[in-house]
């Protein structure tokens, strides 16, 4: 979808006593509405860009997707304001029935680890991709010189300051291989979800890096796309942490220059594998 990635706008700055009007940017954002075979099934907040990747990705985060395959067909609709719409639309067709809510979703692994949904079982393969598996190890500079990459795919953050950043690399590469920002985190989680499975990346050996804090559900995601490793500039939260050891992801928190806390399954971290095993 066509947009400028900053808004201009005039603003009054205050600094002490001093007041005068200077020029600013802000990010834009627009409303997207995902329609999926005929039926409306989600609507975005979102930074503009980037469309179909975030609904592909917002779609297999919602377990309602688990391949390309099942897509046949998928379809951008940009805002027409000649017709009265000033908001863009996606139109998904998937080859099976799809019902958003009735799908596993983050509120079902809510309830089941909380033990507030009736389940005692452990979440499955079936709903998830099984981080526990991947035999990704790293070492811990690589994690570091990844997280100091991360602000340089953040162009409209520095612009404006509105914006998260999530990033995907390779475990086994250098550098970064997918990033997206948004004004939701969420979004930019799944608008590179939806990159990697786009682009049929093996995420079972791709580490995902987080500009913001790792929330129950930024897990969830990486849970979802079966991502082994997540790494934080901020801290995790208390569920966040249960799911990330239930499904066997390594999640790292305050991720900062030389410093950063390793909270679930060390042993992908080549330093600390030894001790991970005693």
């Amino acid at each position: 979808m066509t947009s400028r990635d900053t808004y201009p706008i005039v603003t009054w700055k205050i600094a002490g006593h001093d007041i005068r009007q200077k020029p600013d940017l802000l990010a834009p954002e627009s409303l997207l509405t995902l329609y999926v075979n005929g039926k409306k099934a989600h609507q975005f907040l979102y930074l503009p860009k980037l469309e179909i990747e975030l609904c592909l990705g917002f779609l297999l985060t919602s377990g309602v997707l688990e391949t390309m395959a099942e897509v046949l067909e998928m379809r951008l609709l940009p805002p027409d304001w000649h017709a009265g719409r000033d908001w863009g639309e996606v139109w998904i067709r998937l080859a099976k029935p799809a019902d958003l809510k009735n799908n596993f979703s983050s509120h079902h692994a809510l309830a089941i680890l909380t033990g507030e949904g009736g389940i005692n079982d452990n979440l499955t393969a079936r709903q998830f991709r099984r981080s526990q598996e991947s035999p990704v190890q790293v070492p811990v500079s690589k994690i570091k010189a990844l997280m100091a990459a991360l602000p340089h795919h953040q162009e409209i953050f520095r612009q404006t300051g509105a914006t998260h950043a999530i990033c995907l690399a390779a475990a086994d590469g250098d550098g970064i291989l997918l990033s997206a920002e948004d004004v939701g985190r969420h979004n930019a989680f799944d608008k590179v979800i939806g990159q990697a499975l786009m682009k049929n990346l093996p995420t079972a050996s791709t580490i995902a890096l987080l500009s913001g804090r790792a929330s129950f559900e930024m897990v969830f995601k990486a849970a979802r796309a079966g991502l082994p490793i997540l790494s934080s500039v901020s801290a995790p939260t208390s569920l966040a942490v249960r799911l990330a050891e239930l499904q066997g992801i390594t999640l790292i928190g305050f991720a900062r220059g030389e410093h950063l806390n390793v909270y679930t399954h060390p042993h992908r971290l080549a330093e600390l594998a030894p001790r991970a095993a005693v």
